[in-house]
């Protein structure tokens, strides 16, 4: 019979019989699969003792655990696919607040407000939404000036209308006629007064629907109440 070592287990203790001409070379625990090199160290094989006298066999030793990360959940041991690592330098950050910019090319961050391309933060503020009287307080003005320059429109088209047959008959009638038409004359034509009261009605008409303009159709937005 072959001379044989005792050979132990670097990792799991298992002890194993190896020839001796394996001496120097590499071989794998049949335990733990661990790669273990015969040494000269190793301790030569006692001989066997009778069957009669043979002590029972140790049971073997229980398998060693792998220390698991602290940092790692228990189901990435068994995950085939592991996470992987992203490098930090791959990520699009803002460089004012170091949040993830969404998308990655954002020219504003949504966190912080801060605009890459100008390099200049936005100012924020908390504000209160407005309520519906806040509403009729700032839309009012403007649907009043509305329909007041409404109002002087009609009358203008009613004074145009019927200023002649509201002369007629009135101390501002002439008693004789125009010899080549003959037609009523007046002290002042009806066309004086309609003109007058077009030209009083238009210094009215257009403020008040350039007014009624900006309040109900630029500016139709209540003016923000800051939080405090």
């Amino acid at each position: 019979m072959p001379a044989t070592l005792d050979l132990s287990c670097t990792k799991c203790g298992k002890v194993m019989k190896v020839p001796t001409e394996l001496e120097g070379k590499k071989i794998r625990c049949k335990g733990c699969q661990q790669i273990i090199v015969v040494s000269a160290s190793a301790k030569p094989a006692k001989a066997a003792k009778p069957a009669a006298t043979k002590a029972a066999a140790p049971p073997p030793p229980p398998p060693v655990e792998k220390p698991k990360s602290p940092f790692l959940d228990d189901d990435d041991d068994d995950n085939p696919n592991p996470m992987g690592v992203i490098k930090e330098e791959d990520i699009a950050r803002c460089p004012h607040c170091a949040q993830v910019l969404d998308p990655p090319e954002a020219e504003v961050c949504l966190h912080c407000g801060f605009n890459n391309k100008t390099r200049v933060k936005a100012e924020t503020k908390k504000t209160i939404a407005p309520e519906a009287a806040d509403w009729a307080s700032h839309l009012g003005p403007g649907i009043i000036a509305l329909v007041l320059a409404i109002t002087l429109i009609v009358v203008d088209i009613v004074v145009l209308l019927n200023m002649k047959e509201w002369m007629a008959g009135s101390a501002l009638e002439l008693e004789d006629k125009d010899p080549v038409t003959g037609a009523t004359r007046y002290i002042i034509k009806p066309g004086a007064f309609i003109a007058m009261v077009w030209a009083f009605s238009i210094v009215a008409i257009i403020p008040s629907l350039r007014f009624a303009y900006r309040r109900l159709a630029v500016d139709y937005k209540p003016e923000e109440k800051i939080k405090k």
